[in-house]
């Protein structure tokens, strides 16, 4: 029992530092083209458009090399790619625009070198009857850290630079390259990477089927999708300094603990239908009412409402997804197919998002940005009603527990 809370704990640790990197390589990273570009739009899409096909197409190749052996030496590949790729924007500065290409390579790989390993520790290293609670863990020390970190970010950059702030995220980069040679590696069953038996598995299976829609309607609307890339660059848009992107960043960040406290109190065992389809027409509604009365204040409540309920569904998301990651029709003979399929769904979503901002970037025009933000919006209704349909419940008395 030790063994497994000191590896669940060092798996939040290593999530956490990646939450900071995330928070500098997300909204502060896209705020730092718009200073340096005068085709932000353009370059933000083109960047994340690389960045996800690379990650697309190298989960395969990751997933194939990880079935039988060096998933512990794939993620520490990762990390230390992930801590190059922020050496890279410290030292070009300026001219990071110039090599968008060569970054949106480097985040990719490092990104598929990290979550593929990451997701096989985390579907198997936590009990699935524990995953509720680890999940609330996790997330209410992501915000408690995401409250502070963007202001200071924020702060950092507007009374300094971008770049010291690099070299500060470069020193948190190094340490989660410490934490990830301390976690254990996983045991190894044996096998043959098979991706025709999982598409047999995936089209035979309606959870499963599901699971996937919804992973690419999360890449088309919610996790580093072109509609939180739009709202980042609304809300700088509005109020023009990093600080005060940072100021509001953390109040979301305030309130989505509390809304996730409360979900891990009343809903741990409890059916959250009702939650789920709550949590996805606010988002809508809020947008509407921005789209009718656009100034400042409508613009703050949207992006609150959207970080917020956006942020809670993603919880809900994520029971359910590493919960049957860990099940009885996937198990650890076949997790690295079955990772491979969903981080090519959930990438071909954000691939797909970016394709069409960037369309709507050449065209510059503000009313095909609003049709694309209210479209994308209500994908995620369609996202709440596929995943209210999969029980959270139903896998957690199939628990397979590896590496410990």
């Amino acid at each position: 029992m030790k063994e497994y809370q000191k590896e669940s704990n060092i798996i939040i640790a290593i999530n956490t530092l990646r939450k900071i990197i995330e928070i500098f390589s997300g909204p502060f990273l896209t705020t730092y083209f718009i200073k340096t570009s005068s085709e932000s739009m353009l370059d933000i899409s083109i960047y994340n458009m690389f960045s996800y096909i690379i990650l697309a197409i190298t989960s395969f190749m990751v997933g194939y090399i990880m079935k039988n052996k060096l998933k512990m030496a794939m993620f520490r590949i990762g990390v230390i790619t992930n801590f190059i790729y922020i050496l890279l924007i410290i030292i070009l500065k300026e001219k990071v625009v110039q090599y968008l290409g060569v970054l949106a390579v480097l985040y990719g790989l490092s990104s598929s070198l990290y979550f593929m390993p990451f997701n096989l520790f985390l579907g198997n290293k936590i009990k699935n009857e524990d995953r509720t609670r680890y999940e609330v863990k996790k997330e209410v020390i992501s915000s408690v850290i995401n409250i502070v970190i963007p202001i200071i970010l924020g702060s950092i950059i507007t009374v300094t630079n971008y770049i010291l702030t690099a070299v500060i995220i470069l020193i948190i980069s190094f340490m989660q390259i410490i934490f990830s040679f301390i976690l254990k590696p996983l045991e190894e069953p044996g096998g043959k990477f098979n991706m025709r038996e999982m598409l047999e598995t995936v089209k035979k299976n309606k959870d499963i089927k599901r699971m996937m829609l919804v992973e690419y309607l999360t890449g088309l609307s919610v996790n580093n999708s072109a509609l939180a890339t739009l709202a980042t660059i609304l809300i700088y848009n509005a109020f023009t300094t990093d600080f005060n992107l940072g100021m509001i960043t953390s109040i979301s960040y305030i309130l989505q603990l509390i809304v996730l406290y409360v979900y891990g109190k009343r809903y741990r065992k409890k059916s959250d239908k009702h939650i789920i389809i709550g949590t996805c027409f606010i988002p809508f509604i809020t947008l509407m009412m921005f789209l009718m009365y656009p100034n400042n204040v409508t613009i703050v409540i949207y992006n609150l409402c959207y970080t917020i309920f956006v942020s809670l569904l993603g919880t809900i998301r994520t029971i359910r997804l590493y919960n049957i990651s860990n099940s009885g029709m996937i198990d650890r003979t076949n997790q690295e197919e079955f990772w491979s399929v969903r981080e090519v769904c959930l990438n071909l979503g954000r691939t797909t998002g970016y394709m069409i901002l960037f369309f709507v970037g050449i065209t510059a025009n503000t009313s095909l940005l609003n049709i694309m933000m209210i479209i994308f919006t209500m994908f995620i209704l369609v996202l709440g009603a596929s995943l209210s349909k999969i029980d959270k419940n139903k896998y957690e008395i199939k628990t397979q527990i590896g590496g410990m």
